[in-house]
C-alpha cells in the first residue's frame, strides 16, 4: 500500500514536470517568433518600396548627374555656358575691314581686339559688347586708330585724279570712338550681327596750305599773304554702320 502511494506521487510529479517544461518551451518559441517578426517589420520600413508588378525599377535616381548648387536653389535646369573664344570679321565705317580675336568671359559680355585696313593704311581696334539677354540686342563701344597713309590711290579710284589735293592726301590717319546698338542672330557656333550708331572722329590735317594758290614767297597779288604755322585738327561726329559675323571656337 505504501509503495503504491509513493509510485502514484512520483508519477504525478513527473507529469507536472513534463507539462511545465513543455509550457516553458512553448513560451520561448512564441517570444522568438515575435522578435523575428519585429525585425522583419523594421527592415521592410527602411527598404525602398518595391515597384508594381510588371514595372522595372527606377535606376535613374542613382544614375542621374548631379546638378549645380545654384541650379538646385533656383529650381532651374543647369544651362550650358557660352563658348569663350572666337574670331570676328566685320566691315563698316569708319572701321574699315576688321579681323578680331574675341573673348567672352560671361554670357552677357564680350570683348575683342583686332587689326584692320581702310583702303589707305593699317589700323587697330579694341572694343566690347554688352548683351543683356545673352543674345539678340547689344550695346557696343570701341576705340580704333588708323595710321597715316597715302590716300591718293583710293580717292583716284573713287572720284578720279585731283592734282589740287594731292599733297593734302599724302598723310591721312585718324582716331575714332564708336557707340552702337545692334542685333545679333545665330547659335552656339555662328553669330551674325548688324550694328548702327554714332562715331566721333579725330583727324590731324597735314599739308593744308597746299590748297592755297599762292607763290612760294607767300605774297598773292602783291598784297596779302597767308601762312599756316600749325596743322589744323578735325573733330567730327558722324553716323556709323557695321555688320559682320563671329565664329565661336
Amino acid at each position: 500500500m505504501g509503495c503504491k502511494s509513493k509510485l502514484t506521487t512520483w508519477g504525478r510529479t513527473a507529469g507536472y514536470s513534463v507539462v511545465g517544461v513543455a509550457a516553458l518551451l512553448g513560451h520561448l518559441s512564441e517570444a522568438r517568433a515575435q522578435e523575428v517578426a519585429a525585425d522583419s517589420a523594421a527592415e521592410t520600413a527602411l527598404a525602398p518600396a518595391a515597384p508594381p508588378l510588371g514595372e522595372a525599377s527606377n535606376a535613374s535616381v542613382l544614375s542621374a548627374p548631379p546638378a549645380s548648387y545654384e541650379s538646385a536653389v533656383n529650381g532651374q535646369a543647369p544651362t550650358k555656358p557660352p563658348r569663350k573664344y572666337g574670331v570676328m570679321l566685320d566691315v563698316g565705317a569708319p572701321d574699315g575691314i576688321m579681323t578680331s580675336f574675341v573673348f567672352r568671359p560671361l554670357a552677357e559680355a564680350r570683348v575683342h581686339a583686332g587689326l584692320g585696313y581702310n583702303g589707305v593704311s593699317a589700323g587697330l581696334r579694341l572694343g566690347g559688347e554688352y548683351l543683356p539677354f545673352g543674345w539678340g540686342p547689344s550695346l557696343g563701344f570701341a576705340y580704333g586708330h588708323y595710321f597715316e597713309g597715302d590716300a591718293n590711290g583710293l580717292v583716284a579710284a573713287i572720284a578720279g585724279d585731283s592734282d589740287d589735293a594731292e599733297e593734302l592726301l599724302k598723310s591721312i590717319g585718324y582716331d575714332y570712338i564708336n557707340l552702337r546698338v545692334g542685333m545679333e542672330f545665330g547659335g552656339d557656333r555662328f553669330t551674325f550681327f548688324v550694328r548702327g550708331g554714332v562715331s566721333w572722329v579725330h583727324m590731324t590735317i597735314h599739308h593744308f596750305d597746299s590748297l592755297l594758290d599762292q607763290p612760294d614767297d607767300g605774297i598773292a597779288n602783291g598784297s596779302t599773304s597767308i601762312r599756316i604755322t600749325e596743322d589744323p585738327v578735325l573733330n567730327a561726329f558722324a553716323p556709323t554702320l557695321n555688320l559682320g559675323f563671329i565664329v565661336q571656337l
